[in-house]
């Protein structure tokens, strides 16, 4: 009779050794895909929340835009508005700060602070204006413009766009000029693109205007909508609400 001891051969060994292996391996995978898949829906929603807050700002100042007058050095009245690829300022109806009302906005590229990540879209403003202090001074000069914030971060670049409608035709442009186009855009194009999180490479929104997009309004000022040009010193520094004449008052003004 023949003894026979109990065990697992070599061939068994190796066997059960790398069905562990194998099973140990999918179930590495499977665990390491969901957490990326939770991560990337974690990125996914917060880019879009910021997106959501970025756009709505914009959607609500640049649908509120109004012709405002301003005046040059040579005293020819002009609709404010000036906008490049990287950035554009205006006069809005709708003002973040102090309840709203009218503001002088102006977003912009930055590299800096108050940037979070660079880099950001930079949301400035500030009430206090008047028709020769908005033709006269450099764009980002007035030192009663808010430090910024912060609206939009992450991304890779962001152009803006203009449409051009004079009735007859109508174009997109890199850039815009209301003192040389003598009149307003009657929309406005944002693109982003590289936000992480998002199923397309590319985000784009057009914003109408809705004092020129709408009817035969296009944005054009003369100077029947402005008061005399005055020298004292502090018409550079008058809010806004007090800078139009009768003829182009502005909200906050009586109505006799």
């Amino acid at each position: 009779m023949t003894d026979r001891r109990s065990g697992f051969t070599l061939l068994e060994l190796v066997l059960a050794m790398s069905a562990l292996a194998m099973i140990t391996a999918i179930c590495y995978g499977a665990f390491h895909l969901g957490i990326r898949a939770v991560q990337s829906g974690e990125v996914a929603v917060v880019t879009a929340q910021r997106l959501r807050v970025a756009t709505d700002v914009l959607i609500r100042q640049i649908k509120s835009a109004v012709p405002y007058p301003a005046r040059n050095k040579d005293d020819d009245v002009y609709p404010y508005f000036a906008g490049t690829a990287t950035s554009l300022t205006f006069i809005t109806a709708n003002a973040q700060q102090g309840g709203g009302g009218l503001a002088r906005v102006v977003y912009q590229l930055a590299e800096e602070a108050p940037c979070t990540v660079a880099p950001c879209l930079v949301l400035k403003e500030t009430p206090f204006f008047s028709p020769d202090a908005l033709g006269r001074e450099p764009v980002d000069s007035d030192p009663s413009l808010t430090a910024g914030v912060d609206l939009l971060h992450g991304f890779k670049s962001v152009k803006f766009e203009y449409l051009m409608n004079d009735g007859a035709e109508t174009e997109w442009r890199e850039a815009w000029d209301g003192q040389t186009d003598e009149m307003m855009p009657a929309a406005v194009r944002i693109v982003v693109t590289g936000l992480p999180g998002l199923e397309l490479d590319v985000w784009g929104q057009e914003i109408p205007i809705m004092a020129t997009a709408y009817g035969e309004n296009t944005g054009e000022v003369d100077d029947d909508e402005l008061a005399p040009a005055n020298d004292d010193e502090g018409t550079e520094g008058a809010e806004g609400s007090g800078a139009l004449s009768s003829g182009g008052q502005e909200e906050g003004g009586d109505d006799e």
